[in-house]
């Protein structure tokens, strides 16, 4: 399944929901359910109404205090935790009547929700791109960033809330139209800026906006947030068959046109049974390293965070030279970390990179006992409902036996890890414990 999202009126975490929740109706008795269980929610209610914008129906998503929906008066919801000096302190406290959480307090808020643990990563993931790109507007690290009370509960139920839908909806892929910049200046924390809001800005580089005549924020820094891990994680293109729309709508409304985000649902083709995400190419060209000093620098880069996978091959250059084309696949939260260790451990002067989209196949590691012994095996699902098994080549390499000696091994192992494999399947016991026994 696909959805694609028309960002018409703009996006917020609760346009989000809304939208949602119209083109999955029967989402929304679970998400009540979900939520109605968390300690967090406890002192919260919520709100899910039909409403219409410029005569188009849709529905709200509205998070109540004390049956009132909440207002909260200051724009970013994480801004440094200062004493009365204005120094930056890591301790929590209280600043103009509002009570502060600090980064580790709303990781503990989260860990609420670890038994599921795909909501909890999602959820997880969507605030870390909300809470470092606050952190990076002030200059300051995510220990000492501060969340209103109100603006942070507020937050954390519109993303876990998120995160649920995203999940629980079991759509494979996401795409976003254009996003409207909006026109006008909000008022934040720390003054009276443009739109959109600085954060909105870091979480959203690389996404494609349009310009209309509209006054007023269009995109929040949540809403950008839940856009950014969808296109970073899920994207795709439409192709396929729509089957249903969903209309979520936000509190304001515009001169022109409706305050809605559309969610389009459409189905897809069986043999696209693939993950879909999207991940950054690197490349440089080195022609001023040796052999030796460029293998030390590609065995640090290849065990970076980020790094997906590296490879280098040897291509003549300017003035006749060869060089070493070395090529990255890297997570795209980890572009900037990757480009400046490749200047940190390199003699490049400069590095190319795009974003690419790829499509993988559904794979599962688990460990099978052989000859009273473990071995990690990679399970993958081929479009055709096969299964393929792949024994982790470092294990092979650690066998101190010939070369077709290693390769029989590594042949019984595979075929005994597909048997039982399939076999618990057909019993419809799929192996959650990640362990098989042979």
């Amino acid at each position: 399944m696909h959805i694609h999202l028309d960002i018409v009126g703009g996006i917020a975490g609760d346009m989000f929901c809304s939208a949602m929740l119209d083109a999955f109706p029967e989402l929304e008795t679970p998400l009540r359910t979900f939520l109605s269980s968390l300690a967090i929610f406890k002192k919260y209610q919520l709100e899910i109404k039909a409403t219409r914008q410029k005569e188009i129906l849709g529905k709200q998503f509205i998070v109540l205090k004390n049956h009132q929906a909440i207002e909260d008066t200051q724009h970013l919801i994480l801004t440094p935790l200062k004493d009365q000096s204005h120094a930056i302190i890591k301790n929590r406290l209280i600043s103009d009547q509002h009570e502060h959480y600090s980064w580790q307090e709303i990781l503990t808020k989260l860990e609420q929700i670890k038994a599921n643990d795909k909501i909890y990563q999602c959820a997880k993931a969507i605030y870390t791109i909300l809470a470092k790109a606050e952190s990076e507007v002030h200059g300051i690290t995510l220990e000492n960033i501060g969340l209103h009370e109100v603006g942070a509960d507020d937050a954390i139920i519109d993303i876990i809330a998120a995160a649920f839908l995203i999940t629980q909806s079991n759509v494979s892929s996401w795409s976003c139209s254009a996003l409207p910049w909006g026109q006008g200046t909000i008022k934040c924390a720390h003054g009276t800026l443009p739109v959109p809001a600085p954060a909105t800005l870091k979480i959203l580089t690389n996404f494609q906006w349009t310009y209309d005549d509209e006054i007023g924020e269009r995109i929040t820094p949540t809403g950008a947030a839940i856009l950014a891990w969808i296109m970073q994680h899920c994207s795709g293109s439409i192709n396929g068959t729509l089957i249903k729309s969903g209309y979520g709508c936000g509190n304001r409304s515009f001169k022109q046109k409706p305050n809605i985000v559309r969610a389009n649902v459409f189905t897809t083709k069986p043999q696209t049974d693939l993950e879909h995400d999207s991940v950054y190419i690197i490349q440089c060209d080195i022609d001023d390293m040796t052999a030796e000093n460029l293998a030390i620098s590609e065995d640090k880069l290849r065990s970076s965070s980020g790094v997906i996978d590296l490879v280098s091959q040897q291509i003549k250059g300017k003035k006749g030279r060869w060089m070493n084309r070395i090529e990255i696949l890297c997570q795209p939260d980890k572009l900037t970390d990757i480009c400046h260790q490749l200047f940190t451990e390199t003699t490049t002067l400069g590095v190319r990179y795009w974003q690419v989209k790829r499509s993988k196949l559904p794979r599962e590691q688990i460990t099978i006992n052989v000859a009273q012994q473990s071995w990690p095996v990679k399970i993958a699902t081929r479009p055709n409902h096969n299964f393929t098994a792949k024994l982790e080549s470092d294990c092979v390499q650690l066998l101190q036996t010939s070369y077709a000696e290693r390769q029989n091994i590594k042949y019984k192992i595979e075929l005994s890890a597909l048997n039982t494999y399939t076999e618990q399947l057909s019993h419809h016991e799929k192996p959650n414990e990640k362990e098989i026994k042979s």
